[in-house]
């Protein structure tokens, strides 16, 4: 009986710690949407890129070209929002040693009121 305790137990406690890893490692993952949002630009992309418009120099106007660039940027910028989502949240850094700024000028008016008189 005891045996079979212990195996109880120890699978309790290994699920345990196979949930904690699990979703530990969830706290910082990107959201989900942002890899579906760069799977449907990616293949915009190539939709555009596969279009026809033969007899116009350059094809589409241009147009054509400008959105491949401009969905080019914005797969750069969810690549980008997904990293930063990975990325723990850096803690807040303690204020300057002496309090205020670490310029000295305390009341933040950057020496607005210099020469007069106080």
């Amino acid at each position: 009986m005891k045996a079979v305790q212990r195996y109880g137990l120890v699978a309790g406690l290994s699920g345990l710690v196979v949930a904690g890893a699990f979703f530990g490692g969830i706290d910082y993952a990107a959201d989900a949407r942002l890899e579906v949002a760069d799977g449907a630009v990616e293949k915009a992309i190539a939709l555009l890129e596969a279009a026809q418009n033969p007899g116009n120099n350059p094809p589409f106007g241009g147009h054509r070209f400008k959105a491949v660039v401009l969905l080019k940027q914005a797969r750069t910028e969810i690549e980008k929002a997904q990293k930063s989502a990975d990325t723990p949240p850096k803690p807040d850094k303690p204020n300057h040693p002496g309090g205020g700024d670490k310029h000295g000028d305390h009341d933040h008016d950057h020496d607005k009121d210099k020469g007069k008189k106080k």
